[in-house]
């Protein structure tokens, strides 16, 4: 025993009576707290959606590229002392090519340092990964997949519809059991309805016949 502590006496107790840490005894970490404070910080400082990209801006880029070939065929053509006529003839060819796959969607610029160009490629790139992973960018919001108390609800939600949606097709199966039973019913009505026209047929086929024999033999006797 030291300063009041520890045992009065180590008999029987199994230990040493000296005052010892417990080296069984594992000390919390702190990552679940920093964890924690690292979510906290990102559902405040949401990242703000990246501005969209301008299709104006982007076709007046491509008009002015395609003015900018011509004027450089141009160019190239009078310093090989070609005539003018020809030379508009081919600066007229060019221009009518890449206006008709500027109309198609299908010019591509050789360079892209324009802002709203590398901007639309991005939201083509984002498109192919949220069709591959089956995202709605309609209904996704930035740091929504650290919003725990919205995943949950999102959950409890589709939860909720999948119990609708089961219920919904047990009510369906009962009907078409329901409407199964009836049409056997019926069925079975419509047998039983004819078989006994059938046995009345019979009877009466029999009852004919047996009126027949008894006038034959009627007819006998008086002879």
């Amino acid at each position: 025993m030291y300063n009041n502590i520890g045992l009065m006496t180590p008999r029987g107790s199994g230990t040493s009576g000296y005052v010892q840490k417990n080296l069984a005894h594992i000390k919390p970490t702190r990552k679940q707290d920093e964890f924690l404070k690292e979510i906290k910080a990102m559902k405040e400082n949401v990242i703000q959606a990246r501005k969209k990209a301008n299709p104006e801006i982007i076709l007046h880029e491509m008009k002015r590229d395609i003015e900018l070939k011509k004027l450089t065929l141009q160019e190239e053509l009078e310093s090989r002392g070609i005539a003018e006529e020809e030379i508009n003839q081919r600066v007229q060819r060019l221009e009518d090519k890449l206006k008709e796959m500027l109309n198609k969607g299908e010019y591509q610029l050789d360079h892209v340092a324009d802002t709203h160009i590398k901007t639309q490629k991005k939201e083509e790139q984002e498109k192919k990964i949220g069709d591959a992973f089956g995202i709605d960018k309609e209904q996704f919001k930035p740091g929504t997949a650290f919003d725990f108390d919205a995943e949950e609800k999102t959950r409890l939600e589709k939860k909720v519809e999948r119990e609708m949606k089961k219920a919904e097709r047990l009510i369906q199966l009962k009907e078409q059991k329901k409407a199964e039973k009836k049409r056997l019913k019926e069925l079975a009505q419509q047998q039983q309805s004819i078989k006994a026209t059938q046995n009345g047929d019979v009877k009466k086929e029999e009852s004919r016949s047996r009126s027949k024999r008894k006038e034959k033999k009627q007819k006998k006797h008086k002879k």
